[in-house]
């Protein structure tokens, strides 16, 4: 939440406030990303309606994982299960994932 507060994540925005504070939108936002609820599932779990696609497109970016430097150009990382293609058998072994 600090480094979300760093970058700007809670400061006052010209035209409506959020509707939910800042650690609720960051739920909101985990939430869509881990599960296969779409944004009108997501929004009435959070007491809000068309703002929900608002709060993801706003923090999504902020929360994403930052490209770090120090791992080779061709290092193939696998996060949280990824399928991998494998057509390229170069990166992958031979298997349907």
């Amino acid at each position: 939440m600090t480094v979300l507060r760093r970058q700007g994540a809670d400061a006052v925005r010209k035209g409506w406030p959020w509707s939910l504070f800042l650690e609720d939108r960051a739920l909101l936002v985990a939430a869509y990303w881990r599960t296969n609820l779409t944004m009108r599932q997501l929004a009435p779990l959070f007491g809000v309606s068309k703002s929900a696609g608002r709060i993801i497109d706003h923090l999504g970016p902020m929360l994403a994982l930052q490209s770090r430097k120090r791992f080779a150009k061709n290092t193939v990382l696998i996060v949280d299960g990824t399928l991998v293609p494998t057509r390229d058998h170069t990166v992958a072994e031979r298997s349907k994932n």
